[in-house]
């Protein structure tokens, strides 16, 4: 649980020191727009993944005119612990972690607790580009996984490096055989990727239909499917012994491809999933309505995928009333109390009344500044 949020030059915060003292229940942070409500759940979301959920220049999330920010959780629940964030402006480190006052790499950082984070845009990932939703997962089982984040991060950089060799050899500025060492390198990680990924999503979708009907009261199918560059379902993605030697074949099958386009094309980074309401992409068909309950089921199944070994998760709902019918709150909040929740909200939306809320703390931001009322 979090027991203490510390902010200093974060946003437009110059200082804030929150203290919370229920390891499960709900606090409500609620003031009018622009105030500082969100900025509260994106440290705390910070504190989790090192890194925003917003897609910002990483010196806005320093308070104007200063040279440096910092945030700073303390938690417990069985084991005490204080994690902190350093951001600063040139020429000062640009982000540096501390756990438990001593430095460590973001590696080590991400995973000590758990986010599930809940915001309307989050639907985007649902019929948006493939890019939102291999950001879904990865977010989701890096916090479980730090191999996956050292695989993933490793995985980007040899991408990214094959593809400027693909490029000098279509220039004819290096030969092919100069691609073996970063083949090789690059099965071992993907490898890794896909394993995982393929792990998480069987977790998911064994429960996605099942959670979806219970929140529609309907009996309607929803299911995912994983598109990925060996054609290959989840199960047997995730069971198969000789991965790499199947990886290093489809990259072997692609180099031609690859050097004329300057682009890795076969990988995880070509993943997508699409979900299927009674067989159909619900890209085709799906109402507002339908979107707003497969996020919802998405959001509860991800609590029981972090609570599988133990770690329960941080839950962080911003707006969320704002996407959601009154029968859905209800539905959500009743399923949130029992975890450590913060939802951020507006003070003059209807559904800000505490004799219809759940019982919670109620913490008013107003320019800045939060106090409990």
């Amino acid at each position: 649980m979090l027991k203490s949020l510390v902010l200093e030059n974060f946003r437009n915060y110059r200082g804030l020191k929150l203290a919370f003292d229920k390891p499960k229940g709900l606090t409500y942070l609620i003031g009018d727009n622009g105030q500082g409500k969100t900025n509260i759940l994106e440290a705390i979301y910070m504190l989790a993944l090192a890194k925003s959920f917003r897609q910002a220049d990483e010196e806005n999330l320093i308070r104007w005119q200063e040279e440096f920010g910092r945030i700073k959780g303390k938690f417990g629940n069985g084991r005490e612990q204080e994690l902190e964030i350093f951001l600063g402006k040139a020429p000062n480190p640009r982000r540096t972690f501390k756990l438990n006052d001593v430095k460590t790499s973001a590696t080590n950082f991400v995973g000590q607790i758990r986010v599930v984070f809940f915001h309307p845009e989050d639907l985007n990932m649902l019929y948006l580009g493939p890019d939102l939703r291999r950001r879904y997962l990865d977010i989701l089982i890096l916090q479980k996984s730090r191999p996956y984040f050292a695989a993933l991060r490793k995985y980007r950089r040899l991408r990214e490096q094959r593809n400027a060799l693909l490029t000098s050899i279509r220039d004819r500025l290096a030969g092919e055989e100069d691609l073996e060492v970063w083949d090789g390198q690059l099965v071992r990680e993907g490898a890794i990727l896909w394993r995982e990924r393929a792990a998480a999503l069987a977790f998911i979708n064994e429960r996605l239909s099942g959670k979806y009907a219970e929140i529609s009261k309907t009996k309607h199918n929803l299911e995912l499917r994983y598109i990925n560059s060996l054609n290959l379902e989840f199960p047997l993605l995730a069971a198969t012994s000789n991965l790499e030697e199947i990886f290093a074949e489809e990259l072997w099958k692609s180099r031609q491809r690859d050097i004329a386009s300057g682009h890795t094309q076969v990988g995880p980074h070509r993943d997508d999933i699409v979900f299927h309401l009674e067989g159909i992409p619900i890209v085709r068909h799906a109402s507002r309505g339908e979107f707003r309950t497969i996020l919802l089921a998405l959001k509860l199944i991800e609590m029981e995928y972090f609570n599988e070994d133990g770690l329960e998760p941080i839950l962080l709902l911003d707006d969320v009333f704002s996407e959601l019918d009154h029968e859905r709150q209800h539905f959500l909040l009743e399923r949130v109390v029992n975890y450590q929740t913060f939802i951020a909200t507006t003070k003059d939306s209807a559904v800000i009344n505490q004799e219809k809320l759940l019982a919670g703390d109620f913490v008013e931001v107003v320019g800045g500044r939060a106090a409990r009322i």
